[in-house]
């Protein structure tokens, strides 16, 4: 009786490895806590969940550095980033006012010494976020562990690239007064066939 005791502990702990993998798939994507940054995860998430079955959830923070610390231990694989806020919060670089220069300074300095990778700029910037003169380019920044167990989702959140232009931002996020994020999100993603 106790070997067959045995045996079904061993079976029952081989069947608990399934699980533990299936929740390993879960993508989490976070927000600053702005309607933007909400909208914006919305896209993500909605966009790589219909492209490809896997199950995402959205976190909202308070600020950046609650953002970017949970992304660093973590506790998220991936949020959206503007580049004058990753140089000058972040890295606490040097103010540039060069667009290609900031985000090519901010893709390598996040690259070499925190492992994460700046994908392509959405299209538009949100001056309201740093000081004047220095650009801010929205960009998804994601874990290089979360490219490794996901090899098609750099190429997927790619195809938002350059997507968004300030007008269209702008009119998405006048909808957000109406709508929830999550609903103007779908809307766009159906509307430029990302879905």
């Amino acid at each position: 009786m106790a070997g067959l005791f045995g045996v079904l502990l061993v079976l029952l702990a081989g069947l608990a490895q399934p699980v533990a993998a299936c929740v390993g798939k879960t993508l989490v994507i976070g927000a600053k806590g702005t309607p933007q940054q909400e909208l914006l995860a919305e896209m993500l998430a909605i966009l790589i969940a219909e492209r490809t079955g896997t199950s995402v959830k959205v976190v909202k923070f308070d600020d950046t550095a609650a953002t970017h610390g949970a992304l660093l231990k973590a506790e998220l694989d991936l949020y959206v980033e503007y580049t004058g806020v990753g140089q000058l919060d972040v890295l606490k670089g040097e103010a540039l006012s060069d667009t290609a220069a900031l985000y090519q300074a901010v893709k390598e300095r996040y690259n070499q010494e925190l492992n994460l990778v700046w994908l392509d700029p959405l299209g538009f910037e949100e001056p309201r976020v740093v000081p004047a003169g220095v650009p801010a380019q929205a960009a998804p920044v994601v874990r290089k562990d979360t490219l490794k167990k996901f090899p098609a989702l750099a190429r997927l959140i790619n195809k938002l690239g350059g997507a968004i232009s300030p007008e269209a931002m702008q009119g998405l996020e006048a909808r957000l007064a109406q709508e929830g994020a999550r609903e103007v999100a779908r809307s766009f993603l159906k509307a430029g066939r990302f879905i």
